[in-house]
């Protein structure tokens, strides 16, 4: 993951913490996906050639078929399970392009 995409995350983390009163989830699981975005783009950017830097995004594939999961059992969880899925598997890619181009 570059450090241009883990800054990124870290203002999504920040931004999504900000926002976690006022989104349709309990905030309480708002509030630990946000503070999970600052501590990821925190450890790739304390260690940009570390396991984060280089894994990172498979938390952001497996977090994104656990909504697909969510979306396919939960009609009162759908939408949300759907965005937060896509918004996911996003972060995925950028994370994933961020490190072969690294490479």
């Amino acid at each position: 993951m570059t450090r241009r995409v883990a800054a990124a995350r870290i203002v999504w983390g920040g931004g999504v913490l900000a926002a976690s009163r006022y989104l349709p989830v309990p905030r309480k699981v708002v509030l630990a996906l946000g503070f999970r975005h600052l501590a990821q783009g925190a450890a790739v950017l304390r260690r940009p050639d570390g396991v984060v830097a280089r894994h990172g995004w498979t938390i952001d594939v497996a977090h994104s078929v656990s909504m697909l999961g969510l979306a396919a059992v939960s009609r009162r969880w759908r939408a949300a399970a759907l965005a937060n899925a896509v918004t996911a598997a996003v972060w995925a890619r950028a994370a994933r392009i961020g490190e072969r181009r690294k490479a």
